[in-house]
């Protein structure tokens, strides 16, 4: 190998020495500048999502400060995008949320943590009719945080002097399938980190997913109502040839029976299961998931009662209508429920028809086919 001139040997190693001082430049920044930036943190932050790593998550976003801040808008927030109240009603219901502020930021904080490790939100198994309306479970649903998708961060502007930042960061919500820009404030530590410590339009982004959930309640709102108003005309058609039929003959007589037994399980039994299956087939949002089930329970009593009272036409026991009529009381009760629920509903959504409160009638006085 030819040996290197004097001259060459300088400039070999003013080049090594200038590779070694870029190395050390970037690796100098990098661990004593970038690592000390917004940026910095907004991605530690994505990367604990992805790999489920709590600690790194909680080293850059100060969650009790963060938990703190969200629950008092989300609070507000729910209150606000309520139906209109009068000042006392309103100053009354805030004075009542507020004692769940401390219960839900803890709830909250174990819920994002499960959520973080295990990259998914605790499964509960919860029955509808059963869950408490001010619930983890039916909070989240209600701000759409279950159904938020990241996408990317779109900006971030760093105000060194006030140790402050402000990053937009990009979601997309599938419930109501819209985009929405989170306005993120970073805050530098003492120690140079920086970390999230508050959703500055937290309160504007409920308010959007309250509006796009009173549309999409509002739509199976009339699209359920179709329904019941189309089954009511033809239960009453049903009502008019079962009075008839049994003021023709009596009970007693066993054409009359037969007849009756007939218009049970061939008519009413039918009607209501369609009307089940109509119902069925609808989008449901989580938001009317109570009523909905209320509705098809009611269905399965009102077939069960039909069922049994052409079982009664056969065997004339007086067990099988005790029990027949049981099923049709339940049937009665769970259509009170759904009557009240659906009037207060219709009163929430903004633009829902008038006509619209009139479904609840249609619940709770349709003539059907009962013993008397």
């Amino acid at each position: 190998m030819a040996m290197l001139s004097k001259p060459q040997k300088i400039r070999l190693f003013f080049a090594v020495f200038l590779l070694i001082s870029a190395i050390c430049g970037c690796g100098a920044w990098y661990f004593f500048y970038y690592t000390k930036t917004p940026e910095y943190g907004l991605g530690k932050i994505q990367t604990s999502f992805e790999k489920h790593d709590w600690q790194t998550f909680e080293k850059y976003v100060d969650v009790d400060t963060l938990l703190e801040n969200s629950t008092e808008t989300l609070i507000q927030a729910m209150i606000d995008t309520e139906p209109p109240m009068s000042g006392d009603a309103k100053a009354a219901m805030s004075s009542f949320v507020q004692m769940f502020k401390a219960p839900l930021a803890l709830t909250l904080r174990t819920e994002v943590q499960y959520y973080i490790e295990k990259g998914e939100w605790k499964s509960r198994t919860i029955s509808s009719e059963t869950q408490d309306p001010m619930s983890l479970d039916m909070v989240l649903t209600r701000i759409g945080l279950k159904a938020i998708q990241f996408r990317n961060i779109d900006y971030v502007a760093t105000d060194r002097a006030m140790g402050t930042a402000r990053a937009g960061v990009r979601v997309y919500q599938s419930d109501i399938g819209e985009e929405f820009i989170f306005e993120m404030k970073l805050t530098q530590g003492a120690d140079g980190i920086w970390r999230v410590t508050e959703i500055q339009n937290l309160h504007d982004f409920i308010a959007l997913i309250a509006k796009a959930h009173d549309e999409i309640l509002a739509d199976y709102l009339t699209k359920s109502q179709a329904i019941m108003d189309s089954h009511a005309k033809s239960l009453q058609a049903i009502e008019q040839e079962f009075s008839s039929t049994l003021q023709s003959g009596s009970l007693g007589n066993d054409e009359t029976r037969k007849a009756l037994k007939t218009i049970m399980t061939e008519k009413v039994v039918t009607d209501w299961t369609q009307r089940k299956d109509e119902l069925s087939a609808l989008t449901v949002p989580p938001m009317a998931d109570t009523l909905h089930h209320l509705r098809l329970r009611s269905c399965d009593m009102r077939i069960a009662y039909a069922l049994g009272y052409a079982a009664w036409m056969d065997d004339k026991k007086a067990a099988t209508i005790r029990d027949a009529q049981a099923k049709l009381k339940q049937a009665k009760t769970l259509e009170t429920e759904a009557a009240a629920l659906a009037r207060h509903m219709s009163g929430q959504p903004t633009g829902v028809p008038q006509a619209m409160q009139d479904q609840t009638k249609n619940e709770s006085q349709e003539s059907v086919p009962e013993v008397q």
